[in-house]
Parts: C-alpha cells; sequence; structure tokens
C-alpha cells in the first residue's frame, strides 16, 4: 500500500514539474516587430496635408473706423467687384469737404495771383517804354540825369513788382497742387471705406460683425477662388531636393470615405521660412465637385534616391522608438533558445522622419529587429516571442 501511495506521489510530482515548466512558456508574450532595412532605391512616403483654393485673398481695410455692413457671409458666392463690406465714412467725408475748402482757397489765392501778376506786368510794360524814352532823350542832353534817374527807378521797381508778383502767383499754383493732392487722399480715404470682391470666388471664412470697431489691415473676411484646387504638404529637408515639377502622386481625402485622386506637383519652395519643413503644392488632376478648402488630405509621393546617399540610410518605424529622460530608445529584439527573443533597452540618434519612420543615425544596424508595439511594458531582458503575421 506504501509503495502504491510513494508511486502516486512521484507521478504527481512529475507531472506538476511538467506544468511549471510548461507554464512560462505558455506565458510569454507575442510582440509585432520590424526588421531594420537599409534604404530603398525607390520608396513611397505619406504626408498630412490640407487642400487649398489656387486663389484665395484675404481682405482688409487701409483704414480704422466701425464696420456699418457686413454683406456677406461663409459660403456666399461672390463675383469680381462686389461690395464686400463698408465702413462708416463720415469722418473721412469731413476730412475731404476740409480738403475741398483748402482748395477753393488755394485757388482764390491763385487767380487773385494771376490779376496781380497781370496788373504788375502792365506797370513794367509802362515803366520800360517810359525808360527807354527818358533814355534817348538823356543821350541827346533833351532831360536832367535827375529824371533819368527817375525813370531808371521806376523801371527798376516795376521790375522788382512783377518778380514779386510771379513769385506770389508760383507759391500760388504750388497751393493748388497740393490742395489737389489732399483732395485725392481724402477721396483715397473715402473710398477705402469701401471693400470689394477682387476675384469671383466663394466667402471661406468671415471675421467681423456689424458696427465692430475694425483696425486697419485687420482681415474683415477671405475669398477664395471656387475653380482648381491644391493641396499643400511639408516636406523634409532632406528630401526636398529629389522632387520637382510635374512628378505624380496620390492624394486621399478622409472626409470623401478615403477618395483617392491622381495629382502632380506644380510647386516646390525654395525656402522654408519660420517651418522647419518645406511647402509643396501639388494640383488634383480629376478633382471632385466637393472637394472644399481646408479638407485634410495623406499625399504618398514615390521617391527616387537611386543617385543620392540615402540608399545607404537605415530607417526604424516612428512605432518603433520611444523617449525618456536619458534620450531616445528601442528594443532590439535578439533570438535566443527555443525560437524566443530577448529584449534590450538601445538607446539610438534620430535623423529626420520620412514618411512613417525615422532615420537612424546611430544605435542600429541592417537586419536588426526592434519591437513596434507594446514598448510601454518592454524591459531589459524580457522574453517574447515574435508576432507573425
Amino acid at each position: 500500500m506504501k509503495l502504491v501511495q510513494l508511486f502516486i506521489a512521484i507521478t504527481f510530482l512529475c507531472i506538476s514539474c511538467k506544468e511549471s515548466a510548461e507554464q512560462p512558456q505558455r506565458n510569454i508574450r507575442r510582440v509585432k516587430y520590424a526588421k531594420i532595412e537599409k534604404s530603398s532605391g525607390q520608396e513611397s512616403h505619406s504626408f498630412s496635408g490640407l487642400v487649398i483654393a489656387k486663389n484665395q485673398v484675404a481682405l482688409s481695410f487701409r483704414v480704422t473706423g466701425t464696420l456699418t455692413n457686413m454683406n456677406v457671409a461663409p459660403g456666399d458666392q461672390v463675383k469680381k467687384g462686389q461690395l464686400i463690406a463698408t465702413l462708416d465714412p463720415t469722418d473721412y467725408t469731413l476730412q475731404t469737404d476740409q480738403a475741398v475748402t483748402q482748395k477753393e482757397g488755394a485757388v482764390a489765392n491763385k487767380q487773385s495771383a494771376e490779376a496781380n501778376l497781370k496788373s504788375a506786368e502792365t506797370q513794367l510794360i509802362s515803366a520800360q517804354a517810359s525808360y527807354d524814352r527818358i533814355a534817348r532823350l538823356y543821350e541827346n542832353n533833351s532831360v536832367s540825369l535827375s529824371e533819368y534817374q527817375s525813370a531808371k527807378a521806376g523801371l527798376d521797381a516795376a521790375q522788382a513788382q512783377y518778380d514779386a508778383s510771379k513769385s506770389q502767383l508760383d507759391a500760388a499754383i504750388s497751393q493748388v497742387t497740393t490742395a489737389d493732392q489732399q483732395v485725392q487722399a481724402a477721396n483715397n480715404q473715402v473710398g477705402y471705406t469701401r471693400i470689394h470682391a477682387p476675384i469671383d470666388g466663394v466667402i471661406t471664412d468671415v471675421n467681423v460683425d456689424a458696427n465692430e470697431l475694425v483696425s486697419a489691415g485687420t482681415v474683415i473676411a477671405v475669398v477664395s477662388s471656387t475653380g482648381q484646387m491644391l493641396v499643400e504638404v511639408g516636406v523634409p529637408e532632406i528630401l526636398i531636393n529629389l522632387l520637382e515639377k510635374g512628378q505624380q502622386a496620390q492624394v486621399k481625402l478622409p472626409s470623401l470615405q478615403g477618395q483617392s485622386f491622381n495629382a502632380e506637383i506644380v510647386e516646390v519652395a525654395y525656402a522654408s521660412g519660420t517651418a522647419t519643413t518645406y511647402p509643396i503644392k501639388l494640383r488634383l488632376v480629376d478633382p471632385a465637385d466637393n472637394i472644399r478648402p481646408g479638407m485634410a488630405t495623406e499625399v504618398d509621393l514615390r521617391i527616387n534616391h537611386s543617385t543620392s546617399a540615402m540608399e545607404d540610410l537605415i530607417t526604424a518605424p516612428i512605432k518603433a522608438v520611444a523617449s525618456a529622460t536619458e534620450g531616445n530608445y528601442v528594443f532590439k529584439l535578439t533570438p535566443a533558445e527555443n525560437g524566443l527573443c530577448r529584449a534590450e533597452k538601445v538607446s539610438v540618434r534620430l535623423g529626420d522622419i520620412i514618411g512613417n519612420a525615422y532615420i537612424i543615425e546611430e544605435g542600429l544596424s541592417q537586419g536588426d529587429i526592434v519591437a513596434v508595439a507594446g514598448l510601454s511594458s518592454m524591459f531589459d531582458g524580457k522574453v517574447v516571442k515574435l508576432l507573425e503575421d
């Protein structure tokens, strides 16, 4: 009986040991992974972008004033020259009236100066004739020296009066010219209280309401052309020199059930401005009528790197990279026994983002395997299984 009990105990112990040996194997987690490869000669890169109108104009007043009328709302169709909004022109009209009054005064002064010059000219002609006559008589000793000197003084006085009158007329003419310019400037100010549509299009934004004080230069509305739509995306500097006008692309619009459209690059920026990427614009080859400015897009570009240094670079999926206070890192999966892998936390130095991947400048080599999911639960030395597709 004791032998039977001993046999049963040994059997139970063996089974328990076997189950305890198999239990960790069953609890080992399967993880998604990616293999680190060199950049290929031609790759597809995806970028987020926005639909924009080919022509888009921000409307603003050139003067400050109170908005009396806003004649449009978002979505309204407008024609070139159509009145969009007006400011209260009262103050500017008063300035115009003042300028007109000043001009009238300047014109009156000019007319008076012309009359004075005409009178001075008549006196000068008379004095010149009198002087010529006395001078001839003086040469013949027919008049005295005092008479000659008196005629000469009269001529000089008449000449001085003529010169002064001419100067006064010149000044009056200048005043009229200045007054004309002031009237024109005042009329312009009145005209600046009205904004007209510069193009045929649709109002895509209105930023002010009636009776609101609007400063000069404040954008009150945006009008966009209703014709051809463009797509604008930002491209990292490492790729911008590989793009050119006419290059083909695919544009997907999530808001339109993921519809995809052929597109071509029509503009490649030379400078990035204040952004960290370079903007490019694409033309939709055969767009749908329900595409509107502001819609989000996904742009797929196929870029040929065969003649660039890109083909010598390696990349890792963005999902494989995590960050901590000490820097960026990945979990490299090294094959171990029984088809398992052991995780190793490896610091990496990152370059630019290309599509959905980072350029790895340091830390990984071609052929390395890295985890791309569950990084928060990973740690150095953790044993895992590769999750095959």
